[in-house]
């Protein structure tokens, strides 16, 4: 607990591995693609997207560790504000460098974002690129970072099943997948309550 509120407090993000256990993993990634196939965008070019449900992403949603890393960010009335998986195909998923929220970050974070992969991601194959510490800058990200290496970014490889969870005022990007399969994955974003918004 401690490594994770470090890594979160100084460089914006933290990897939470084996998340998901191989069942859970399973009936995550079926409901992905369910949702894939019902937005007639399950990939066949460029990158899929789809909003999934059921009872599966409704416990991911609420997995401890999961929330114990979102609440540390966001304190414990986090609400989830939507579930959707984001599949780019080889040669696609590049993006620009940014945070998620418009403008400069306020006094406190507003959001967390969490990147559930669901089949292994390495470095060349669309991993989120993250870079350390942005979360703090109040500055926006620069806009000429599309498939440009940005000095101290990282790449963050994951396992099936593992979730990388940043806040939202960091900067990070998708890129392009290098890999030989879709990068199937589900993007999970927290919000503080209306309430606590700055």
């Amino acid at each position: 607990m401690t490594s994770m509120i470090t890594a979160l407090d100084r460089d914006g993000f933290v990897v939470l591995d084996a998340l998901l256990d191989a069942g859970e993993l399973a009936a995550v990634h079926a409901a992905a693609i369910t949702a894939l196939r019902a937005a007639a965008d399950d990939g066949p070019t460029g990158t899929g997207h789809g909003m999934p449900t059921g009872p599966a992403i409704d416990a991911l949603v609420a997995a401890p560790r999961l929330r114990a890393a979102v609440e540390h960010v966001l304190g414990a009335g986090a609400e989830c504000a939507g579930v959707a998986v984001r599949a780019p195909n080889p040669g696609y998923g590049g993006q620009a460098l940014h945070a998620d929220l418009a403008g400069l970050p306020s006094e406190q974070p507003q959001a967390v974002v969490a990147i559930v992969a669901l089949v292994d991601v390495t470095e060349r194959g669309g991993a989120t690129r993250v870079v350390p510490g942005t979360h703090t800058w109040r500055k926006r990200a620069p806009a000429n970072t599309h498939d440009r290496v940005h000095p101290g970014e990282r790449r963050i490889a994951l396992t099936a099943g593992s979730a990388l969870v940043f806040n939202a005022h960091l900067w990070h990007s998708g890129t392009r997948n290098e890999g030989a399969y879709r990068r199937d994955a589900l993007q999970i974003t927290y919000r503080r309550p209306a309430a606590d918004v700055t």
